[in-house]
């Protein structure tokens, strides 16, 4: 499968390159790494982009999270309450677990909230892009690498 001239299963070699270029002590922290990776992995249903993660990688500071309820708006609750500086982070790639069959209007819509939540600096907050993945699994799953203030 191919989008934008070069090879969709081909995202996850490039983040590996970028990640070894510019933060290879990224490696050594598996949440974040593995959350990276998965990310870019095949079977996005929206095409990341990798000059998404360069623009992350300009961070000193990242960090994951993670979640998991019954709707993807339960998902973006869950972390706003639970880790408020959220909203302050300087820029992000989030990616949702759906299961089989969801409905899309849910998660735009869930995306819509998380959105007005953030305080986007519209000077310096980049990035903010976000995927989705089917699961073979009844949970809906949140899982967010975000960069904070160095």
């Amino acid at each position: 499968m191919e989008y934008g001239g070069c090879l969709y299963s081909d995202k996850i070699s490039q983040a590996q390159d970028l990640l070894a270029k510019t933060r290879p002590e990224l490696a050594e922290n598996r949440p974040v790494y593995e959350a990276i990776l998965q990310f870019y992995s095949d079977g996005a249903l929206i095409e990341t982009g990798i000059y998404d993660l360069a623009q992350l990688l300009k961070s000193k500071k990242i960090e994951v999270l993670k979640t998991s309820a019954g709707t993807f708006k339960e998902c973006v609750y869950n972390l706003l309450d639970e880790f408020p500086e959220l909203t302050a982070a300087k820029g992000m790639l989030r990616y949702y677990e759906a299961p089989k069959n969801f409905d899309w209007k849910e998660c735009e819509n869930a995306e819509i909230i998380f959105g007005e939540a953030l305080t986007q600096d519209v000077y310096g907050w980049q990035p903010d892009f976000w995927t989705l993945f089917e699961k073979e699994n009844d949970v809906c799953g949140l899982t967010v690498v975000f960069s904070q203030n160095d």
